[in-house]
């Protein structure tokens, strides 16, 4: 009798165990059998607000105010540049205008012996600045090519030799105009040096106005490329800022599977760095153009991540979601 007993409790609990085992094996079946078994498409995490911050001028940077991770406003300084030669070149650029000035009012006024040993003295103080920028130049080009010094420092001192170039021959002009006695013409072209001189200064004004860098939006530092004491260049992709949490997933839909694809459709998402985990996106968009030489059209999928964990660059595989009665 007891034999029985413990026989019968014994099936009880396996028919138990197998029910309880098959009801668990159901509701993974209803969520798997949404989507289709196989990963169809792949695309990389794109932010939908992200800004390159870059230098317009080649400048060595004193201070950096983020790191990645960094939050920041629109319109906060982050990047300050060093100004030294910048302001160097509008004190020059200065002296020249005053100087073009002064040589268009001696040319109004007309001639005097001491006005042309005046100029005199200008043109060989002009030609002595010239031949040390001649020297420097020709100095910082052997020195980068024999890889001693940076692409910089021979702009720089092209720049200089410019000047000084331009002076010398504005000095020697106003010379032989006052040598040879002012025409009207002669006038004009005095007057053209001093709106040369002027643009230079604003040049060199608008320059120095590019050494502070503001945040363009308000988000996180993602990237850096940039160290105080670096130059950077023109151009040169300093920071990345992305903006919000809004992130959506490019890919690229071969041309058989775009018939499977309608916008607001729900698909499934595995991210490479979390193979454990599984997130939820819908289509937002599908390009009506199909790329000629690979046959896919771009499809932009909206993402939904409450962990915040996902972060762009990230690259992904996404199955699509059955649509009813399928």
């Amino acid at each position: 009798m007891k034999k029985s007993v413990t026989l019968l409790l014994t099936l009880a609990i396996l028919l138990t165990g197998c029910s309880s085992g098959k009801s668990t094996i159901t509701e993974s079946a209803k969520v798997d059998s949404a989507y289709q078994d196989k990963y169809l498409l792949s695309g990389k995490i794109q932010a939908d607000n992200s800004a390159n911050v870059s230098s317009k001028i080649n400048a060595k940077v004193i201070q950096l105010n983020v790191d990645i991770g960094s939050k920041v406003n629109a319109g906060d300084t982050i990047i300050y540049l060093d100004t030294k030669d910048l302001e160097a070149q509008l004190k020059q650029a200065e002296a020249s205008v005053g100087t073009a000035e002064a040589n268009l009012d001696k040319i109004k006024a007309g001639s005097r012996s001491e006005q042309i040993a005046s100029s005199q003295a200008l043109v060989e103080g002009a030609k002595t600045a010239y031949e040390v920028a001649q020297k420097n130049y020709d100095r910082q080009k052997q020195l980068l090519q024999g890889g001693n010094t940076a692409q910089v420092n021979l702009e720089q001192a092209e720049q200089a030799l410019a000047s000084t170039k331009a002076q010398y021959d504005s000095a020697a002009e106003s010379l032989a105009m006052l040598q040879n006695g002012s025409t009207q013409t002669d006038i004009n072209a005095v007057a053209a040096t001093v709106k040369q001189a002027e643009a230079a200064v604003e040049i060199a004004k608008t320059s120095i106005s590019y050494a502070n860098i503001t945040a363009p939006i308000s988000g996180t530092v993602t990237a850096k490329n940039i160290n105080e004491g670096e130059m950077s260049g023109i151009g040169q992709p300093l920071i990345t800022i992305v903006g919000g949490n809004e992130l959506h997933i490019d890919s690229y839909a071969p041309e058989d599977i775009l018939p499977k694809l309608e916008v607001g459709q729900k698909v499934k998402i595995k991210i490479v760095e979390f193979p454990e985990k599984a997130f939820e996106g819908e289509i937002s968009t599908i390009n009506a153009q199909i790329d000629s030489r690979n046959k896919s059209a771009l499809v932009k999928i909206a993402l939904k991540d409450d962990s915040n964990i996902l972060k762009p660059g990230m690259f992904t595989e996404i199955a699509l979601k059955n649509k009813e009665g399928e």
